[in-house]
C-alpha cells in the first residue's frame, strides 16, 4: 500500500513544476511592459519635459498634497536631468531582471516599492479626482499589484538557470533533507519490485 503513495508523491512533484510555467510565463512578459516603458523614458522630450510636468501637478492637486508635489518640482528643477535618467535606468533594470529572473523576490520588493513610488509622484495618487472626470486610480498602482501577485506566486520550488537565488537563499531552504531521503527509499523500493518480479518469472 506504500507504493502507489510514493507514486503519487512523484506525480505531485511534477503538477508542482508544470503549474509554475504560467507564472514565469507572467514574469516576462511583465517585463516586456517595463522595457517598453523605459523605451519612452529614454526618448529626449521625456527628458526636457519631466521637471514641467511635476509643476503642472503643484495646481491641480488639493492644497493638502500640494507641498509634495512642490518638493519634487523644486528638485526636478534643480537636478537637470538626473531624476528622468534614473527613471529610465531603473526601468530598465526592472525590465532585464524580470525576464533573466534575477533574485526574484528582492526584485518584486523593489519593483513595488518603485510602482509606488510613480504613483506617489507622477502620476498624482492618480487625481485630482473628481466625478465624472476621473476614470481610474493610476496605472503605476496596478504595477505594484503584479508584483506583490509574483512575490506570492514564486514558491521557490527549483531554483531557474538564470536566477541568482543560490545566493539569496540559503542553501537548507533550497533541499530538504527529508524529500532526498523519500526518494531514495522510493528508488529502493521501485528496485525491489523489479527484482521480485525478476524471480516470480524465473520461477514460472
Amino acid at each position: 500500500m506504500k507504493f502507489p503513495q510514493l507514486i503519487n508523491s512523484h506525480e505531485g512533484v511534477h503538477m508542482t513544476r508544470l503549474n509554475r510555467n504560467p507564472t514565469t510565463v507572467l514574469r516576462v512578459l511583465f517585463g516586456m511592459v517595463w522595457l517598453v516603458d523605459a523605451f519612452f523614458k529614454w526618448q529626449p522630450g521625456f527628458r526636457t519635459s519631466f521637471a514641467g510636468l511635476l509643476q503642472g501637478m503643484v495646481s491641480s492637486q488639493p492644497g493638502v498634497v500640494r507641498p509634495w508635489f512642490q518638493f519634487w518640482a523644486l528638485i526636478a528643477t534643480h537636478t537637470g536631468h538626473l531624476l528622468p535618467d534614473l527613471t529610465a535606468v531603473t526601468e530598465t533594470a526592472l525590465g532585464v531582471a524580470l525576464i533573466l529572473g534575477v533574485a526574484r523576490r528582492p526584485i518584486y520588493v523593489m519593483g513595488a516599492m518603485y510602482a509606488l513610488f510613480v504613483w506617489a509622484v507622477g502620476e498624482g495618487f492618480g487625481g485630482p479626482y473628481a466625478l465624472g472626470i476621473s476614470t481610474d486610480v493610476g496605472a503605476a498602482l496596478i504595477y505594484a499589484f503584479v508584483f506583490a501577485c509574483l512575490f506570492v506566486l514564486d514558491l521557490r520550488t527549483d531554483v531557474s538557470v538564470l536566477s541568482l537565488e543560490r545566493i539569496t537563499v540559503p542553501a537548507s531552504s533550497r533541499v530538504d533533507p527529508r524529500l532526498a531521503q523519500a526518494s531514495l527509499d522510493e528508488a529502493a523500493a521501485l528496485d525491489a519490485l523489479r527484482s521480485q518480479s525478476r524471480k516470480n518469472a524465473a520461477r514460472r
